[in-house]
């Protein structure tokens, strides 16, 4: 048996030995039906296979590892499987479809009670088995009360005998029932026992609770919106950090025993459907839910059954009861509280409600129990009517199929013999959508429909009127002698329930902006953005492009949430835009689950999620002026495809520009004798990741780092800057020792004085002292010819020594005296970090493209005021998105990239993402270049050094 998950670990903190001690209960499983308009109808709801599609396995407990369809195939117990019920409500709530019948059963009243679950047969069995008589007492006397019970398909009605929590359930809307919902009813009769049943006969009955005893519980469940984890908040109070980690403590070590347990028993967890207990994330305060949810709890309900015929096999009837329910709607959004966390908007109202229905509950065995406390019952064989049964054999559109014409929707049904032309009418055979009540429930409106036969034994339903795009209807074929019924007069047991999805029109362009990004178009339709490295910006050749589509079209006032379409099947390809049939740019993406812009969670968009991406186009300079991105909604048995297109125009920048970049070791200070061999593989290293980040953030075709041929060691410049740091960290540790003035007096005092020989070396600081290293190195690389090959050198140097990162140095010098452009070529110092410095050593490959972004023309964000307000203002920047940052970042072989957007996050940092020049070194993680500096970088990497302009 299961239990479903309330939101949160506590179930399983304080329910876990009850529930290992729970029983499973069994049944068999058939194969899909396979779509046509002779192929039988898809396997029935209520076999396993079917009731676990309405499950939510992260929010279903399997205790035995029973909740799979391997399971239950075949064995004694199938004759146990539920038979095909209806159920519809109405009044207080609006919902109904497809249901399932449990085996008739009864409930014994006075008498002698048992052991739970044995009977008579069961102790007989049990007794052979062991070999000798036991002693194990059943129920027996007293009277019995039959028992129908009718559900939802659902496994966890089947196995619990009620819903448990709403979220427990997650469809897309399974029998024609409102997504994400499931109904549970129990009937008992009054005064009447499995043998007194008769075909023709009415009995008064009343709805009762899951143990056959009080009133009715549990009706009715359903919930739309989001699912998200929720995080413990920080704790306010020191008590409070101990509770959350005694609470994390013990889930962890209750889910351990849990699985251990598990383990040992044989439990097949790795094939069971219910994850619950894997999936539970022990160092989290559950999850939340935003959108509605709606339940209808306790009531009092009484009315009639009446039964049409009972066979060997079902007892056939019917059943309608009224009275009064509890009904509860939650209207409940995201809180400013924290991650998760929900405000909830509560409608409580104790109003009238009816639900009636068909039923054709199995009547094939007279031993055990359907679930404790009933036990299964067996009737006397009782006909009324016609022999012959109706049976729907064929229809179309199938179950839940995806995308159907809104002006058509092709609604054919085929059945097992004739009909009588007299029973094909608009009555028969209904279409239903919900309308929205204005509490985040749904009112089911019916559409006008014209039956009509196509042969003796075959019904066409064409609307009246197109029908809306984008909406889930609901097709009901009535059942009894009301219902579609044949020449000799045979009529359908049940009602025979399912639902299908009109297709979204994307060629409306009606006003929208839930869930889209500012930098896209406010209105329905299809727009694509192709993306080298910033988004809107100039294409150029030779570079990888990345195709992002989105689907947008906006929720429907009308219609009630449940009732809409929020995601649907698809191919997805682009084209060029000038020729319909050209060949495509990418791989076409297909199969994907097109999904409404506002049913995407934060974490979703961050991680581009929110768009289709077509990867694998390297585009020519001005190979097309428009992308034309098509969506082709996927069909069952469509004659032809309808296919919608969008067109973005693509502006095009002549550069065609290679970055090489050479680098060399600044022999001196620790490196003067040589370069330690981890300093000679972080430099190559570096030159490596920089190289590819360059690739990524530049509108480059390429970027390669090298090393060049390094200037041999000065034993007099290196004496002299070894004095020159020598000296400056000792004034350093004195101004640290003694108070903000004593560097000026200790300047003063260093002026004046000659001896001893250490004061004789000017004080500076090390900035002044790194641009007399860089200036040494410098000439010594332009007077050998070192820039000949490169764009660009970089020096390194040993951090631990220089105490600095990286620095661009940009020689300006009066073309009359010296004409060439190289003599105006800057260069750039880096100190190279390792794990020793507390400086991350991927830091190293973001700052030197921040460096080279700086020779390139490229200056810092504005952060103006004093060095205390600048400092402040780069602190109160950590950890924000920076305003102007849209696009991705690629990986060089175009196969994938990580988005970058100010409006939907940072894909490689959840909090953080700054400009690739902002004053301060971070890991290349965390930033990304502005549209505004890669525009710069478009223009300048077309001009000499000497002639950059911001």
């Amino acid at each position: 048996m299961i239990k479903s998950r309330a939101p949160g670990p506590a179930l399983i903190r304080h329910g876990i030995a009850a529930l290992l001690a729970l029983a499973a209960a069994s049944g068999g499983v058939m194969a899909q039906g396979e779509c046509g308009p002779d192929a039988p109808p898809p396997v029935p709801l209520c076999t396993v296979a079917g009731m676990l599609e309405a499950m939510n396995p992260s929010q279903t407990l399997d205790v035995f590892g029973n909740l799979n369809p391997a399971a239950f195939a075949g064995g004694a117990n199938r004759d146990l499987m539920p038979g095909q019920a209806s159920m519809s409500f109405a009044g207080g709530l609006s919902a109904g479809g497809a249901a399932c019948a449990r085996h008739l059963s009864a409930r014994r009243l006075g008498g002698t009670e048992g052991v739970p679950g044995i009977d008579a047969g069961t102790a007989d069995m049990l007794a052979d088995m062991i070999g000798e008589d036991v002693d194990i007492p059943t129920a027996s006397g007293g009277t019995r009360q039959t028992i129908f019970e009718v559900f939802s398909p659902n496994i966890i009605s089947y196995q619990g005998g009620g819903l448990g929590q709403p979220l427990s359930l997650r469809h897309g809307g399974i029998g024609g029932w409102p997504r994400n919902s499931g109904a549970h009813l129990v009937i008992a009769l009054k005064g009447a026992g499995p043998g007194d049943l008769k075909a023709g006969e009415t009995y008064p009955t009343k709805a009762v609770g899951s143990s056959g005893t009080g009133t009715a519980s549990g009706l009715y469940s359903a919930w739309t919106g989001q699912i998200r984890p929720r995080p413990y908040l920080p704790p306010n109070t020191e008590n409070q950090r101990r509770e959350q980690e005694f609470e994390k403590r013990t889930c962890h070590r209750l889910r351990r025993q849990f699985l251990s347990n598990m383990e040992a028993a044989g439990v097949p967890l790795g094939s069971t459907t219910g994850r619950q207990v894997r999936d539970m994330d022990c160092d989290s305060d559950g999850i939340g839910q935003a959108g509605t949810r709606t339940t209808a709890t306790g009531g009092s309900l009484a009315g009639t059954v009446t039964i049409d015929q009972i066979t060997e096999t079902a007892v056939i009837g019917r059943f309608d009861l009224s009275g009064t329910a509890k009904i509860e709607r939650q209207t409940r959004s995201w809180s400013t509280r924290g991650p998760g966390r929900v405000d909830v908007d509560r409608d409580t109202d104790t109003g009238a409600l009816s639900v009636s229905g068909r039923f054709a509950a199995p009547n094939m065995r007279n031993m055990g129990f359907t679930r404790p406390p009933f036990e299964v019952a067996q009737a006397p064989t009782s006909n009324a009517g016609p022999g012959a049964q109706l049976r729907l054999t064929s229809y179309r559109p199938r179950r839940d199929a995806k995308n159907l014409p809104w002006d058509n929707p092709g609604i054919r049904l085929r059945f097992n013999r004739p009909l009588d032309p007299a029973s094909v009418v608009p009555g028969a055979v209904t279409l239903e959508t919900g309308l929205a009540d204005g509490q985040g429930g749904a009112v089911m409106a019916p559409v006008k429909v014209r039956p009509r036969l196509a042969g003796a034994d075959t019904v066409i339903v064409t609307p009246r009127k197109p029908l809306r795009d984008g909406v889930r209807y609901r097709v009901t074929v009535r059942a009894g002698p009301n219902g579609l019924h044949g020449t000799e007069g045979a009529f359908l047991p049940v009602d025979q329930v399912w639902g299908f999805d009109t297709m979204v029109d994307l060629d409306d362009s009606d006003p929208l902006s839930a869930g889209l990004a500012d930098h896209l178009a406010q209105t329905e339709g299809i727009e694509s953005d192709t993306i080298q490295v910033a988004t809107n910006a100039r294409l150029v050749r030779g570079k990888p492009a990345v195709i992002r589509t989105y689907a947008k079209w906006r929720a429907d006032p009308q219609i009630a949430p449940a009732w809409q379409v929020t995601s649907f099947p698809a191919h997805v390809r682009a084209r060029p835009g000038a020729a319909p049939d050209a060949p495509l740019l990418t791989p076409e993406a297909r199969d994907v689950t097109i999904r409404r812009p506002d049913d995407f969670t934060d974490h979703e968009r961050r991680m581009a999620r929110n768009s289709i991406n077509l990867y694998g186009w390297t585009p020519d300079y001005q190979e097309l002026r428009t992308v034309r991105t098509e969506i082709e909604p996927i069909r069952d048995c469509a004659e032809s495809p309808r296919i919608f297109s969008g067109s973005e125009k693509v502006a095009w920048d002549p550069l065609d520009r290679d970055l090489k970049i050479g680098y060399v070791f600044a022999r001196v200070g620790p490196w003067y004798d040589f370069i330690p061999q981890n300093m000679i593989k972080e430099g190559a290293l570096t030159a490596k990741r920089a190289a590819r980040y360059m690739e990524q953030v530049f509108p480059v075709q390429s970027a390669e780092m090298t090393e060049a041929p390094a200037p041999p060691p000065d034993p007099n410049l290196n004496d002299k800057l070894v004095a020159a740091i020598d000296k400056t960290y000792q004034f350093e540790l004195l101004s640290e020792t003694f108070s903000k003035d004593t560097m000026g007096t200790l300047k003063w005092l260093n002026s004046v004085l000659a001896n001893p020989p250490a004061m004789t070396e000017r004080l500076r600081k090390r900035d002044h002292i790194r641009t007399e290293l860089l200036n040494h190195v410098q000439d010594h690389l332009v007077a050998n010819g070192a820039y000949d090959g490169y764009d660009l050198v970089v020096i390194y140097m040993p951090y631990e020594w220089m105490k600095l990162l990286g620095v661009t140095i940009s020689p300006r010098v009066d073309q009359q005296d010296n004409p060439t452009a190289e003599a105006a070529q800057p260069f750039i110092g880096m100190s190279l970090t390792k794990a020793l410095t507390g400086r991350k050593r991927i830091a190293n490959s973001a700052a030197v493209t921040h460096e080279v972004g700086h020779a390139f023309g490229l200056g810092h964000p504005s952060l103006q005021g004093s060095a205390d307000s600048v400092n402040a203002a780069r602190d109160r920047h950590e950890n924000t998105r920076w305003k102007g940052i849209e696009g991705m970042r690629m990986d060089p072989d175009g196969q994938h990239a990580f988005n970058k957007s100010y409006e939907d996050g940072n894909a490689e940092s959840e909090d953080e993402l700054l400009p690739l020049m902002f004053p301060r070194t971070q890991v290349k993680e965390t930033l990304f270049i502005t549209r505004r500096n890669y525009d710069v970088m478009l223009k300048n990497l077309k001009k000499d050094f000497i002639s950059l302009s911001p």
